[in-house]
């Protein structure tokens, strides 16, 4: 009734939430949560974008600044279009010290996650998956982490105010 459309309240409801300690039950509903774009999931990006953006900044910011503005483009495949510019010459090389580089800093600063962002990941994996296969509630939270997190940054350091606009 005050919002056209329900996703302009996201950050307001993100803040208010935030404020009363009642953002994680309310972003782990069930139903919710795997759908793309539902209330829920965007409040859960949000939330990422509030409490991890230091967390960004002091992790992946240098690896992403290391990249730079490139003057050279990456092209993969025979007939692809660019896709990725790099300073370098010898692309595939180049692409794979960068990811690499980019998940040693994740896995080097896990001990540095926002509390919130672990209670999250602690919530969403005790209430969807069965304890009997540790494996499949890891590899789950960390692809939803990747996914709606680290590749945002990466591929959009602009949202996370990591690079001033669009490289």
């Amino acid at each position: 009734e005050v919002c056209r459309d329900k996703y302009d309240a996201v950050l307001p409801l993100v803040r208010l939430l935030l404020h009363h300690h009642k953002l994680v039950p309310f972003v782990a509903e069930a139903n919710t949560i795997f759908r793309g774009n539902s209330l829920a999931t965007r409040c859960v990006d949000e939330m990422m974008k509030i409490v991890g953006k230091h967390y960004l900044k002091v992790t992946l910011k240098p690896v992403i600044d290391e990249v730079g503005y490139p003057t050279e483009t990456l092209a993969l495949g025979a007939n692809s279009r660019p896709i990725l510019s790099c300073r370098f010459s010898n692309e595939i090389e180049n692409l794979r010290y960068y990811v690499d580089k980019v998940i040693r800093e994740i896995v080097q600063s896990s001990i540095s996650c926002p509390t919130l962002m672990c209670d999250f990941s602690a919530c969403y994996i005790s209430w969807f998956f069965s304890a009997d296969d540790p494996h499949v509630q890891y590899s789950a939270v960390s692809s939803f982490v990747f996914l709606r997190f680290f590749a945002v940054a990466v591929v959009s350091p602009h949202t996370f105010h990591l690079r001033p606009h669009h490289p």
